[in-house]
């Protein structure tokens, strides 16, 4: 809101000795008693932008240059574009042109208001101002059910999780990402004899699952993708005749449209071996088909469950590993613009997997997973851990700021095998302008947290 306190001083002084000016710059207007001189005979008293979907807009009228700001937020911009006004006038006063007809209010507008006299008269101009908000990311817990509530109580069939649209996959079963309530199932035409490897989404929902004949190391391995969402057939998205290709998968960005990655590990060695795709337009480029990534973090000791994930569909943005560091609980590691495959500098993140809860690894069953994704600007990394005796959910950002902390997002649940390993995915949901984290830990629940945008 405009503030001019000396030019309010002024005209309070001048108003002890000079009487007030008319609304016209000539001041024609005639004098009498059915005629009302001065600002108030022909002002803009009020002025409210009318959207279609039932809010409103308060203009603030400042009658010292004619004008009306009206602040808007980025969501309020589009509806300005084909938005009515109401006008409260002077007594009397009428308005041109007609503020109850459609109009765009992202570009000035002139509105002239007429005294009763009907000759004089005020023109004010709106102005569009953007309205500069302090907004903070603000995470809730969503929804959270039992694997025995869900149906999906055997580990071994419903291991994976990801998302396709608006509906939460696991496994081969298909819910509805906010209740969980049951969908339907996965449609796997032309994959029914395969066996899923990995599976994962992007931040716009489309899902990717790894398939070979055995589920395990098999080569070749196909990546497939549900481009026309989950009860349709899935289409080949990337082929590998490369061993582990299809484990510990991540997707990040956009898969089909502009730009997206997918990484996976690659076998396991003392640099720890993973490789990634680039993707642009949903397109393979034959030139760049794939990048090499070393994390200089051994994956041959027992960390086969070792995961990179990508905040973007930009290579050189900013990336999160899980390492699962046999018997010392796990860690995480964060790095941005890395030059080649193997010049990439690690950035601990400590606290992933609280150490003062008692031990929580022993040999391989150190286990967890990240999905890195970027909210509000920021670029966050959403990890589960699991151990003896519970589970671990955390979201932090790369300067190791916890958005999620996993001392306050314990889940009493322990892992009872090497395998499966715990999975967590994450989507955008542009509509609602929130983000989704998904958890799965197969056999025992799902659960789910949300991330808005609050403005104070």
């Amino acid at each position: 809101m405009k503030t001019f306190k000396s030019f309010a001083f002024a005209v309070a002084l001048a108003g002890l000795t000079l009487p007030m000016a008319g609304c016209s710059d000539d001041d024609t207007a005639p004098k009498g008693e059915d005629v009302e001189r001065g600002d108030k005979a022909c002002r803009i008293e009020t002025f409210t932008l009318n959207f279609s979907d039932g809010t409103t807009l308060s203009g603030d009228v400042y009658d010292y240059d004619k004008s009306v700001d009206l602040s808007y937020t980025t969501a309020e911009f589009e509806m300005m574009k084909s938005a009515t006004a109401t006008l409260t006038l002077s007594e009397g006063a009428t308005v041109s042109p007609d503020p109850s007809q459609t109009a765009d209010y992202t570009q000035p507008l002139s509105f002239t208001v007429t005294a009763k006299d009907g000759k004089t008269a005020r023109t004010y101009t709106t102005k569009p101002v953007e309205k500069v908000l302090e907004g903070y990311t603000k995470v809730e817990a969503a929804t959270s059910k039992t694997a025995t509530e869900m149906g999906i109580g055997t580990a071994a069939d419903y291991k994976f999780v990801g998302v396709s649209g608006d509906k939460l996959v696991v496994g081969k079963k298909v819910f509805d990402y906010k209740t969980f309530a049951p969908a339907g199932d996965l449609n796997m035409t032309g994959y029914e004899d395969q066996k899923m490897t990995g599976m994962a989404n992007d931040e716009a929902g489309h899902l990717i699952a790894a398939v070979n004949a055995d589920g395990a190391s098999a080569v070749p391995t196909t990546i497939i993708c549900w481009k026309d969402g989950w009860d349709k057939a899935p289409s080949e998205y990337i082929k590998s005749e490369t061993s582990f290709i299809g484990k510990q998968i991540s997707a990040s960005g956009n898969l089909l449209e502009g730009a997206g990655i997918v990484s996976a590990m690659n076998g396991t060695g003392p640099k720890g071996a993973h490789f990634a795709w680039a993707r642009l337009d949903g397109a393979s480029h034959p030139e760049t088909p794939f990048y090499g990534v070393e994390t200089n973090v051994p994956s041959n000791d027992g960390n086969w469950s070792q995961t990179i994930s990508a905040c973007s569909g930009d290579p050189l943005g900013t990336w999160f590993v899980y390492d699962p560091e046999t018997g010392n609980g796990g860690n995480a590691y964060t790095w941005t613009a890395w030059t080649a495959h193997n010049n990439i500098n690690l950035t601990p993140i400590p606290g992933v997997l609280p150490s003062d809860k008692g031990a929580h690894g022993w040999g391989n069953l150190t286990l967890g997973s990240v999905r890195a994704f970027t909210f509000n600007g920021t670029a966050y990394g959403a990890y589960i851990t699991t151990g003896w005796p519970e589970t671990y959910v955390a979201i932090v950002d790369n300067n190791g700021e916890y958005l999620l902390n996993p001392n306050d997002a314990i889940i009493p649940v322990s892992h009872t095998g090497s395998e499966p390993i715990p999975q967590i995915t994450y989507v955008y949901n542009e509509s609602e302008g929130a983000g989704y984290v998904f958890a799965l830990e197969a056999g025992q629940f799902v659960k789910s947290w949300k991330l808005t945008v609050v403005y104070e």
